[in-house]
């Protein structure tokens, strides 16, 4: 059981470099107006629609569906949101749709994967969470952009320990970006982070690749799960909460999802004492039912409201969601997020998605054990009337 539970975590430290969408289709004139809708999901449900009254054509999304069964594409569900109502949602064994409205996957970890049955992993989907945190962070004025991880932690440097000494110019930005310049493989990596108990001082002992936010020629990047545990420890210091506390009275809460719809993966912290040696894992470590990662969605496709309420700011979400980086000309990315033509994403390891369309107003939510669902949200654009 170990050496098989360890198989799976040497395969969790996989890059998502490689996770971004091709084959956008082109902007549609559409034939259908939205009007945003007033309506808001209650704490225990949402309301149901039709795709045809939400202006979306159900004969491609039942293409979709022809399209995972086809190709085996391993998805676990799928949750479509337009105009705030449920227009399709459905969970799937072995790559079709069932009646039950429950995760089948038996040989799922309970640990690492699906915990108490119904709250499934969302893997790097939680750097984008600990986005929306900082963001929040930054609004309550316990930090800024600039502020540098050593002066958080003052007393913590160590010039023996630490070595290069431009490691006390990463900042919040940097770590937003990737590019706090830290020497990280986080295929190769990973594996031996987690036999330290993911230890941020193993992550932080690391030489220096680069200047952090260094540019030229290219926009240099490494996507690293350790600049969001860095984020992590920042925002427990700063607020006197460990992150998952902070995310359920800032975040889960005004949101209206209970503590039964996630959990988050907890681990010890040496950058804290008493309540705060506990940390939450900044880079993975998330666990939500879908209909919880959608009000996530949601609350970004509404500029960070809810019910009238400002949870996260409008600036913050407009620039977290855009892009801000270029690395090698090729990949797109913002703070935690990944930016493309028409839509940004949350993406997690082996399929797990967010997907925000604003001008459509629809959210898609993706959970799967399968990398393959970046294909799926062409059919979700050709569905818009």
């Amino acid at each position: 059981m170990i050496i098989k539970r360890n198989s799976k975590l040497a395969i969790i430290g996989m890059s998502l470099t490689i996770i971004f969408f091709l084959g956008l289709f082109p902007s549609q004139i559409l034939a259908y107006k939205y009007k945003k809708s007033d309506y808001w999901p209650d704490w225990d449900k949402w309301r149901e629609s039709s795709p045809e009254t939400q202006g979306m054509n159900s004969s491609k999304i039942e293409e979709m569906y022809d399209f995972i069964e086809v190709n085996g594409i391993d998805i676990h569900s799928v949750l479509v949101i337009r105009n705030g109502y449920i227009v399709n949602e459905e969970y799937l064994d072995d790559s079709e749709r069932i009646e039950e409205k429950s995760y089948v996957w038996p040989e799922a970890d309970p640990f690492i994967q699906l915990r108490d049955g119904n709250l499934h992993c969302v893997w790097s989907v939680t750097k984008s969470v600990v986005s929306l945190l900082t963001g929040i962070a930054i609004e309550q004025g316990l930090f800024d952009l600039d502020t540098t991880f050593f002066e958080v932690f003052p007393d913590r440097w160590d010039p023996i320990k630490y070595g290069d000494e431009r490691k006390l110019d990463i900042t919040v930005e940097n770590m937003l970006l990737q590019n706090s310049g830290i020497q990280w493989d986080e295929l190769g990596d990973w594996w031996s982070w987690y036999f330290t108990d993911f230890n941020l001082d193993f992550y932080l002992t690391r030489p220096m690749d680069y200047t952090p936010g260094a540019n030229f020629p290219v926009d240099f990047w490494t996507y690293t799960s350790g600049n969001a545990e860095m984020l992590s420890v920042m925002i427990a210091n700063k607020s006197g909460m460990t992150m998952s506390e902070f995310a359920r009275k800032n975040l889960f809460k005004p949101l209206k999802i209970r503590d039964d719809e996630w959990d988050w993966w907890e681990g010890a912290s040496a950058w804290g004492s008493g309540d705060l040696a506990i940390k939450n894992h900044g880079g993975f470590g998330l666990f939500m039912t879908h209909q919880a990662m959608a009000r996530i969605g949601l609350m970004c496709l509404n500029e960070g409201k809810w019910r009238g309420r400002q949870v996260v700011s409008v600036d913050w979400i407009d620039i977290s969601t855009s892009v801000l980086i270029n690395p090698w000309g090729m990949l797109s990315y913002g703070y935690l997020w990944w930016p493309y033509d028409n839509y940004y994403s949350a993406s997690g390891l082996a399929g797990q998605r967010i997907n925000v369309i604003p001008e459509d107003n629809i959210v898609v939510v993706f959970t799967a054990d399968d990398d393959n669902t970046g294909t799926l949200i062409d059919f979700i654009l050709d569905a818009v009337l």
